[in-house]
């Protein structure tokens, strides 16, 4: 399941004097979750600009701040202190580029789909034009050698068909295991999206917070990508993917 636990592995900036408090940088456990949704969603979900920046300046400060105490004389490789905080930075470096890595893999399985102006939202302006740049050099290559041999009206690459698409999309029939961290009220879930007994449609069911739920991937989407969900800060706070 998760790869890093929620309450380890972040960086803290303040020391560690024994009359200073604790301090967490509240964008590591967003980070957290931004990272573990992501792997576990069908699709792409929405970018947050602000946590990646963030993340990213605090990762680039805290490198050089261990680069410079690597090159004191007086520094000891092995005190403890040093070594946690190399450990720390490495685990939060792995999260971001693995979360950076997941969209990538998810953008060149489903170029065509996440072309489309109504899913670009959905990334940021650097995957915009690596999208871009990855779909032009992967459809000349198709061109150069096939698509040019073949009758005009067989050329396109999105046509569609009545229920026949061209356009590989991702699949959102899935089942995945959903975390209710605040109340979302009655929900609209499919007969067999939860092991009870049911008839034959769909049905309302509540969700109670603190609980972990086995269902239908479609259920709780609005959740996690809906702008009227998104609460402060683009967070997503109601659902979490585990």
């Amino acid at each position: 399941m998760d790869t890093l636990s929620p309450t380890v592995g972040f960086l803290d900036e303040t020391g560690t004097g024994e009359d200073e408090a604790d301090f967490v940088n509240p964008d590591l456990p967003q980070l957290h979750r931004m990272w573990r949704n992501e792997k576990y969603a069908p699709e792409l979900l929405p970018f947050n600009v602000r946590v990646v920046q963030n993340i990213s300046e605090v990762v680039e400060y805290v490198g050089e701040d261990l680069d410079q105490d690597r090159q004191d004389e007086d520094q000891d490789p092995n005190d403890p202190s040093y070594v946690l905080r190399c450990k720390d930075l490495e685990r939060v470096k792995y999260a971001l580029r693995d979360y950076l890595r997941i969209r990538l893999w998810k953008l060149q399985k489903y170029p065509q789909h996440y072309l489309e102006s109504k899913n670009l939202k959905l990334l940021s302006d650097a995957e915009r034009t690596f999208l871009r740049e990855h779909w032009h050099h992967k459809k000349q290559f198709f061109e150069s050698r096939m698509l040019s041999a073949l009758p005009p009206s067989k050329q396109s690459l999105d046509d569609k068909i009545d229920l026949l698409d061209m356009v590989r999309r991702p699949c959102l029939d899935k089942y995945t295991y959903a975390r209710i961290l605040e109340d979302v009220g009655d929900l609209e879930v499919p007969s067999a999206s939860l092991t009870q007994e049911s008839s034959q449609g769909s049905r309302r069911d509540s969700f109670q917070k603190g609980r972990t739920y086995l269902v239908h991937y479609g259920v709780i989407r609005p959740f996690l990508i809906e702008p009227e969900h998104a609460g402060e800060n683009q967070t997503y706070p109601k659902v979490d993917l585990v």
